[in-house]
């Protein structure tokens, strides 16, 4: 015969259940409750990026130089004071980018030799007119013009300052890896400019540059094919190992050579005294001055502001002259 139950123990296994159901809802909620807490980084699989922030923080510290270089050389150009300062290192489509470019505006279109790839220069019609203008002796304000295109006799005049440009970004690229940036044409109408397709990844470097009370933009876009055979060199160690690269040894020769042919003035005093002004009006022909040096005591020769050596003073054929006994060491009292 089966078993019956009480009801007492009908109200134990009740109570059983019910304690596991609100143990499970717990576990629930708190799993809920962590989820939250959590916080999800959005990402786009269909742009995901190409170019990891160690190597965007190499870009940066390349175009930081750049900046530095073509800083010096604007501000000895244009006579006035110039500041270029970096903004932003950003990668996004290509589209993106030439949407972002104003019409009319000054693409320049270069290509790295190296890579047998393109990039894009970009900086306002504004920069460029307060150039030209500086450049032939104004102050700059064409600046305040309304955006136009420029003129092809200004597109010239600014050939060299964008060539000097590409100088300067190749130098600051020569300690990841040496690169020639050779300019290729000009366009105004970013819509006609097609380097990359529209979806491509592209690096895009964002300066300020400040020069007197106006301030514009310039902006260097590189397609991220054309990095793709540099792109692993972008990273801290390889960047910090070119940086304290060894000198070479033919290095050390080219620069012991120049040393040679520096000169330094080269002095010798017989000796020194001093007198009142009274005598010094006094003196004639045949007047004898006594110095603080005896006959036999050595000169102090100085070269380039230094006291070097000891020598005697003479005679080399029809000139006067000194001759160099011994360099003077620490254990002589002359200050050196």
């Amino acid at each position: 015969m089966a078993e019956i139950l009480s009801q007492k123990e009908i109200d134990a296994l009740l109570s059983t259940v019910s304690a596991e159901e609100k143990e499970e809802v717990g576990a629930v909620e708190a799993a809920r409750e962590e989820v939250k807490e959590k916080i999800a980084n959005v990402y786009d699989f269909k742009h995901p990026n190409r170019v990891s922030k160690d190597q965007l923080r190499t870009l940066q510290s390349i175009h930081e130089a750049f900046g530095k270089m073509f800083n010096a050389y604007l501000a000895v150009r244009l006579r006035t004071i110039v500041d270029i300062n970096l903004i932003s290192v950003d990668q996004l489509q290509y589209s993106e980018f030439i949407l972002s470019i104003s019409d009319p505006s000054c693409i320049y279109i270069y290509r790295i030799e190296e890579l047998n790839g393109v990039g894009i220069l970009e900086i306002s019609p504004n920069l460029v007119l307060f150039i030209v203008d500086r450049l032939f002796g104004g102050k700059g304000g064409a600046a305040a013009e309304e955006a136009r295109v420029i003129t092809s006799i200004e597109q010239i005049v600014m050939k060299k300052i964008i060539e000097k440009a590409m100088e300067n970004i190749a130098t600051a690229w020569q300690q990841v890896a040496p690169l020639t940036f050779i300019l290729e044409g000009f366009e105004s109408n970013p819509d006609v400019v097609q380097i990359a397709p529209p979806g491509e990844t592209v690096i895009t470097i964002s300066l300020e540059i400040k020069i007197q009370d106006a301030s514009s933009l310039m902006n260097i876009c590189y397609p991220y094919l054309t990095l793709e055979d540099v792109i692993t060199k972008l990273n801290v160690q390889h960047f910090v190992s070119m940086t304290k690269k060894e000198v070479s040894e033919k290095e050390t020769e080219t620069i012991n050579e120049r040393l040679k042919l520096s000169s330094l003035p080269v002095t010798s005093y017989l000796g020194k005294t001093s007198i009142t002004l009274k005598d010094l009006l006094g003196l004639k022909v045949g007047d004898v001055v006594k110095l603080d040096k005896r006959v036999s005591d050595f000169l102090e020769i100085d070269i380039g502001g230094s006291k070097k050596f000891l020598g005697k003073p003479g005679i080399s054929g029809k000139r006067k002259a000194i001759k160099i006994v011994r360099p003077i060491t620490k254990d002589d009292n002359y200050e050196y």
